[in-house]
């Protein structure tokens, strides 16, 4: 009630938005000066002992890193492995055969190369300035393009967009038309983009957490905690799915077994499915009363671009 009342006084608001945008010019200033100084060398970046592609985004919240990252995998060997950080619950990483979760991405890529790696991708590494890249990828999307560049906390910028003049190679997610595709990249026609490579989310269809298939599901109550909930549930809708309601906790977050089984009975006294993403399923042990919706993403635009960069690998692994 008290921040419905805050929000609800345009005054109060206007005074809320004008602290945010200063500690955002706040946080710009700081962003560049940390990529200043390693460009002065004070601070140090290491060469890797391994080749080392990054795939990372400017933006906070859900880009389709993850995701990417799993396409590539499925067209490499078992000896390309998958270096991260880890994030609160660890839930990312339980998708990938072979990972490496270190803070220290420096300390990381030499633990994957004495478990027998012989290139790593880093997951949402590219803040991590200590570690050289040989490949940087940037992911975004179209929501991310056009919704304002402001720096955190005001807006959802991260980092510095002049990242970009860097690149290798940037990722242009959701772009399902060409015309899409073609005025994304004229968006960042300022920058010096070498390759642009277009991407969607498919769905891939409805499972048991042990992996057998289901269909058709008529009635659902969705529970997430990812970074772009609005989207989960109308991917469902669209597949003519009767949601009849939608827990949503934070991005990453992990909620009590004893509250899913309430979930599961809730959604089950009203003869439903609990659904939830294939990446919040991977973090629960329970295998009866809950179905995952499994994505994939695909490649919609520039499919050689996408084939040069595998080749990158292939140079380096075969």
């Amino acid at each position: 009630m008290i921040l419905e009342r805050f929000f609800s006084d345009e005054k109060k608001k206007g005074i809320l938005s004008f602290f945010l945008y200063s500690l955002s010019k706040v946080f710009k200033i700081l962003i560049d000066l940390r990529h200043l100084l390693y460009r002065k060398q004070f601070f140090k970046e290491h060469p890797s002992c391994i080749f080392t592609v990054c795939v990372g985004s400017i933006f906070v919240g859900g880009s389709g890193k993850t995701p990417l990252v799993r396409l590539l995998l499925e067209h490499l060997g078992d000896d390309v492995f998958v270096l991260t950080r880890g994030y609160r619950n660890l839930d990312e990483p339980l998708f990938y055969k072979n990972c490496v979760i270190e803070k220290d991405r420096v300390r990381g890529a030499k633990n994957c190369l004495e478990k027998g790696a012989k290139a790593i991708i880093m997951d949402d590494g590219l803040q991590h300035l200590r570690l050289k890249k040989d490949v940087k990828i940037v992911v975004l999307t179209r929501e991310q393009l056009y919704n304002g560049w402001h720096f955190l906390p005001y807006g959802s910028l991260r980092d510095t967009p002049l990242i970009l003049n860097s690149v290798d190679f940037v990722v242009l997610h959701e772009m399902e038309t060409q015309d899409d595709y073609l005025q994304a990249q004229n968006f960042l026609k300022s920058f010096d983009i070498p390759r642009f490579i277009g991407t969607a989310t498919e769905f891939a269809g409805f499972f048991t957490l042990d992996g057998t298939p289901v269909s058709p599901v008529k009635r659902a109550f969705l529970f997430s905690g990812i970074a772009r909930p609005h989207r989960f549930r109308n991917m469902c809708e669209s597949l003519g799915v009767d949601v009849l309601g939608h827990e949503i906790v934070a991005d990453h977050e992990k909620i009590s077994l004893s509250r899913l089984k309430k979930l599961i009975e809730g959604a089950q006294s009203k003869g439903a499915y609990l659904i939830m993403t294939e990446k919040d399923a991977v973090k629960y042990p329970i295998t009866e009363g809950v179905l995952q919706a499994k994505i994939r993403t695909r490649i919609t635009f520039d499919q050689h671009n996408f084939d040069f960069l595998l080749g990158k690998f292939h140079e380096t692994v075969d």
